[in-house]
Formats: structure tokens, sequence, C-alpha cells
């Protein structure tokens, strides 16, 4: 799944807060500095891999969205400040076992031959080299339910149609790749139905790509309705509890 369409929103739309944007820079780079030359698979407009250069890790990074790319060289003050490609990540453009560490953030979910993904991470990885996942995913809102129920009526189904749970990955990369948790990282978050609402009408999320601007629009008039029906404000602020989860998957030294 391309994200040209999302370069030009991608920043604003998925900006962690400052201070949790430098906890997980420090986490990812303890974790990535010692081990060498590091791959970023999806690496898209460099939200984690720009930090992490800043940081002091050597890296790489390919993308399959071109546009994404550009966004990442622009947001390095127009320099590229690493190697970066268009790349197909289920087939690499890379020999065996040539990086130390390959990262994957919010990008297995979205790739229906997620384990061809995990397989070409695994064999540009050397021995001894690690697979760090962030599976993405968020806590479930009041509305959630009642919101998903609506746009399925309206034929929009939120589908993530690769891999989010590390446990299937785990078992792909049995006998290959011992999985241990990173430390996590937790933050608030403040959302409202209007703000949901919002986002879906504009696609900015992309699990409403394969939907029609019209189905949008239809779904997001039912919501409204259902929020007056019941007595939901659509500007009433939750506060939400967010964990950041990374897993690494260490390759086996005699892989």
């Amino acid at each position: 799944m391309s994200f040209d369409r999302a370069a030009d929103f991608y920043d604003a739309s998925r900006a962690l807060p400052d201070d949790v944007r430098h906890r997980l820079t420090t986490m990812l780079a303890t974790e990535l500095a010692p081990r060498g030359l590091c791959l970023e698979i999806g690496v898209g407009t460099g939200r984690i891999a720009l930090p992490l250069a800043a940081a002091g890790v050597r890296l790489v990074g390919v993308d399959i969205a071109p546009k994404m790319l550009q966004r990442l060289v622009a947001n390095a003050g127009g320099h590229q400040l690493f190697p970066i490609a268009v790349a197909d990540v289920t087939a690499l453009p890379f020999d065996h076992g040539c990086f130390d560490a390959v990262l994957a953030s919010h990008l297995l979910h979205l790739i229906p031959e997620w384990d061809q993904a995990v397989d070409e991470a695994a064999r540009v990885l050397r021995p001894g080299g690690a697979f760090l996942v962030d599976f993405g995913g968020g806590p479930p809102a009041p509305w959630s339910e009642s919101m998903r129920a609506v746009l399925r009526e309206h034929g929009v189904d939120r589908v993530r149609p690769g891999m989010s749970d590390p446990g299937p990955v785990a078992d792909h990369l049995s006998g290959r790749a011992r999985a241990r948790p990173l430390p996590p990282l937790t933050m608030t978050v403040h959302r409202s139905l209007g703000q949901d609402l919002a986002d879906t009408r504009k696609q900015i999320n992309s699990w409403t790509w394969s939907a029609s601007a019209e189905q949008i629009a239809a779904a997001c008039d039912a919501l409204r309705k259902w929020a007056s029906d019941n007595s939901w404000p659509l500007d009433r602020q939750v506060e939400l509890h967010r964990t950041i989860q990374w897993w690494a998957f260490d390759i086996a030294v005699s892989a």
C-alpha cells in the first residue's frame, strides 16, 4: 500500500508529542546505536528515522512511495542525510546479511504478504541482528464499536490486511529468531468523536482509502445522527491511555 496520497498530511496526523518522541528516540537509539548499520523498511517521511539519525544511528531507508521519500528529504532541510531508495519490502534490493538491524514502524499491518516482508527482513539481517517492530494500534474510544458498526453498514470496514500481533510473527520466525518486548512507552491522548469524524471524512487513515468519497460522506452523516440520537456531543473530549510497544526479534547467531 503506497502512502503517496498521504505525503502532505502524514506528519501532522501521526506526530507524537515532543516528550514522547524524545523518549522513543532514546529507547530505540540505545538498542540500535551499538549494532552498526540499520535499515528502516517503510521509512516514509522519516518520522522515526530522522530523529534516530540525529542521535547517531547509521541508517538506510526504503519505501514504496516516492512522494513520502521526497517529504523525508524536505523534512531534513532538503538534505539526504542517509541513503534512501524506492523499494518493495517484500522484495528488498539488498544482499543477504548486510544489516545489523531492521526497523518497521506501523507497517506490517498494511501488508497482506506480511510473512514475505518478515522473511526479507530476516534475510538481510546478519546473524545476531534484530528486527524491531511497532505493530501500531491504539486504545478504543467509547464510541469506537458503534462507529465501526455504522461504517460497516455503509460498506466501509476498518480492516488491517496485514499483521498486528507479535505472536504470529514470532511463530513464523520460530527457530530463526527470539521475540522480546522493548520497554513500553505510555502517553495520554485526548480524542473526540468530532475529531474522528473529521479525520474519516478527509480520509486521513489508510483504511478509508478503498471507499468512495460518497460512501464516507454518507457514513459520517449517519454517525452524526447516531451521536445526536445518543446524546453524545461531538466535541466531548475523552482521555485515553496509549502504550507504544516495540518488539525485537533477535536473529539466532547460527541462522
